[in-house]
């Protein structure tokens, strides 16, 4: 009879175990992602979007380097190309890359199609980690949807904080509220990064500048997610809703209280809306 028991009990834990753990959360993701932010020569967006597709993607296959999604801003005063990337860690991420840069005939195609001048002005690159909530990236091709690339600088010793509540209540009501979840991430501490830069990196035109501490550590207080939507009016109506749910407010109110203010910086919210490329992995 007890070893019934011990049977019953064994079977429960497990099925309990498959009722309650989620096998879609990002919590195994342990790969090192990687957001490149192309800035085009005036006139010129075009020809970096045609430089990545024909050229770059090519030789980032060859040396292990993996696409996961390629936009470009909504706003079409913008004329940035992002890329996301990912790499099993940073030593491969340095060492594809210099590989990739040494290649002769990457270097040919780059000299070819900058014979009219070169069309990517500069290159910003931000190196991140996977959150322990929230959904597991997948590129699914999934269409006519927009992406929302949003970047919190939080107050000085709060991203825990701020993290719990993404954790805890956010994630959640964003989703009841028809927004969806792609992946939540951190600045990796592999990486030195500047807050001030990485939140005027990922910010629209115009945004005004972050109030952040100086002594702010990227790592310590960035948080950057991606949302999809139906269209930026949809993203609106979802983000109205969603800040008048009695939960949020509750929420809110808790956390802030509890943190003796509020959790993110002056002006330290950006949002970028994103569109997809033709030949992007995730749209």
């Amino acid at each position: 009879m007890r070893t019934q028991w011990i049977e019953f009990s064994i079977a429960l834990v497990a099925t309990a175990t498959v009722l309650f753990t989620s096998p879609d959360v990002s919590a195994g993701d342990s790969r090192l992602y990687e957001l490149r932010v192309y800035s085009s020569a005036e006139g010129k967006q075009n020809e970096v979007i045609d430089l990545i597709s024909t050229s770059c993607v090519k030789f980032m296959v060859k040396h292990q380097i993996a696409l996961e999604a390629a936009w470009i801003p909504v706003d079409p005063k913008d004329d940035r190309v992002i890329t996301l990337v990912s790499h099993q860690d940073k030593a491969s991420s340095d060492r594809n890359w210099a590989a990739f840069q040494k290649d002769t005939d990457w270097q040919s195609a780059l000299e070819k199609a900058s014979q009219n001048g070169k069309a990517v002005k500069s290159i910003e690159r931000i190196f991140l980690t996977t959150n322990d909530y929230g959904p597991a990236f997948k590129a699914a091709q999934i269409g006519d949807r927009v992406f929302e690339l949003r970047t919190y600088g939080a107050t000085t010793g709060n991203l825990v904080a701020l993290n719990n509540r993404f954790r805890n209540h956010t994630v959640e009501l964003f989703s009841k509220h028809g927004m969806t979840n792609i992946v939540y991430w951190s600045i990796s501490p592999d990486v030195d990064a500047d807050i001030v830069k990485v939140l005027a990196t990922l910010a629209p035109p115009g945004s005004p500048a972050a109030v952040v501490d100086a002594k702010s550590a990227a790592t310590d207080a960035t948080l950057v997610y991606l949302l999809a939507h139906k269209s930026p009016e949809g993203a609106k109506a979802s983000f109205d809703a969603f800040r008048q749910d009695p939960i949020w407010i509750q929420a809110r109110s808790d956390s802030e209280a509890a943190a003796g203010g509020s959790l993110t910086v002056k002006e330290g919210v950006k949002s970028l809306f994103l569109k997809s490329l033709d030949f992007s992995p995730l749209k």
